[in-house]
């Protein structure tokens, strides 16, 4: 039987007359099209109480879970990452998603980073150092790797393991290597179909499915 991904969607808006949306970025999927697996989209309702209770039963269906890069958090971001933590989902937090799950653990959103290397849409921006240590390394097999980059908030400080820094001490990647997989990233791998360390980081994921 074939895995299954979901991807958290996020409140979004067209372009035309400003309709709402439930969105993620195309290059998530795409690169999840690479693999024979199933994926599907779980819209949330970001304002409703009751709205953890309805997409439970969506989060335990699917063998693995990614949180995308976005522009706005909400409670119930914190609840659906408590909860995939709690079941021990293989989760990926990817920008926005590493900074809900950064700052569920104890961590603190910072808005200000010095000298614009953190948002362009270059395809590499900036390198990263990965701690030897860490689950990161085991699967990119490298301690500097050059990344892409565009968020303009950062995560100081969280109780998870900060693996990962860019050389202006950003942290890029944090995680806890006592789950299956649960990992939240500050750059955009999926972004980058041919570079072999997204392709590394992905296909690991998959594998934990």
């Amino acid at each position: 039987m074939k895995k299954t991904v979901g991807i958290i969607l996020r409140e979004n808006t067209s372009d035309y007359k400003d309709i709402p949306l439930y969105a993620c970025r195309r290059d998530v999927v795409q690169f999840l099209k690479k693999y024979d697996i199933n994926i599907i989209g779980i819209p949330v309702v970001y304002e409703a109480e009751e709205e953890f209770e309805k997409i439970k039963e969506m989060l335990e269906l699917c063998d693995g879970i990614i949180s995308p890069g976005g522009s706005k958090i909400y409670d119930i971001d914190y609840k659906i990452i408590e909860y995939l933590y709690e079941i021990d989902k293989p989760t990926l937090g990817i920008c926005l998603g590493m900074q809900i799950i950064g700052k569920k653990f104890n961590g603190k959103v910072r808005t200000e980073i010095e000298g614009g290397k953190h948002c362009s849409e270059e395809e590499y921006v900036h390198n990263i150092i990965i701690k030897k240590d860490s689950l990161l390394y085991k699967i990119i097999k490298e301690e500097k790797i050059k990344v892409n980059s565009r968020h303009l908030r950062q995560i100081p400080t969280t109780n998870l393991d900060c693996v990962a820094y860019s050389e202006d001490n950003v942290l890029e990647a944090i995680e806890d290597k006592n789950k299956k997989f649960f990992m939240g990233i500050q750059w955009h791998p999926e972004s980058l179909m041919e570079d072999i360390y997204s392709n590394r980081l992905f296909d690991y994921f998959i594998k934990q499915l």
